[in-house]
């Protein structure tokens, strides 16, 4: 085995990607396999992946056109992949998505193989932590469809109200409670 191939570790990464939102919308999936065959190209094994979904930006963006103007996009197709490669070949396969024409801006991580994204579970597992959120929620979706503000509200509602300060007697009761005598 040659050398430089035993110094060579696989690593796992994952990729989110911005697709301009003037891709008519037949072709997104396209545009996303476009790519997704960068990458495995390069020799990397797919995990798992998301295909493209519109989605509003948080702020107005900007991509250098060939002419040297800039287009200007409020919304984008968002995606991620997750993939497995040797760690000699991460800076050829991020130039080359950075540089497709159809892709507006993009992010790799290092990660690990392990499905970590919570989706719409983590609605559910809000619900199971904190009586608040089942108190103000009916149906799952209208939970989903408040979620940031009924977690918020739920961590709020856990907050102990300030008391007056505790004597040394009760202080005293509440260390005997505790201490157990063997």
């Amino acid at each position: 085995m040659d050398e430089t191939q035993s110094d060579v570790r696989v690593n796992v990464y994952e990729i989110g990607y911005l697709l301009v939102s003037s891709v008519p919308e037949e072709k997104v999936a396209s545009e996303a396999e476009a790519v997704k065959s960068i990458i495995t190209k390069a020799g990397a094994s797919v995990i798992a992946e998301e295909t493209p979904h519109s989605e509003r930006l948080a702020y107005t963006m900007r991509k250098k056109t060939v002419s040297g103007s800039y287009d200007k996009y409020d919304s984008a197709y968002f995606g991620w992949i997750k993939f497995e490669v040797a760690s000699n070949v991460i800076e050829s396969i991020k130039t080359s998505v950075e540089i497709h024409p159809t892709v507006l801006r993009m992010l790799m991580i290092s990660t690990v193989k392990e499905n970590t994204y919570l989706g719409k579970r983590a609605i559910a597992i809000a619900e199971d932590f904190s009586p608040s959120v089942k108190k103000n929620g009916g149906d799952k979706s209208s939970v989903a469809e408040r979620a940031p503000f009924t977690i918020t509200k739920a961590v709020e509602d856990e907050k102990v109200a300030p008391s007056a300060p505790a004597t040394v007697e009760d202080m005293d009761k509440s260390i005997d409670a505790m201490v157990k005598e063997v």
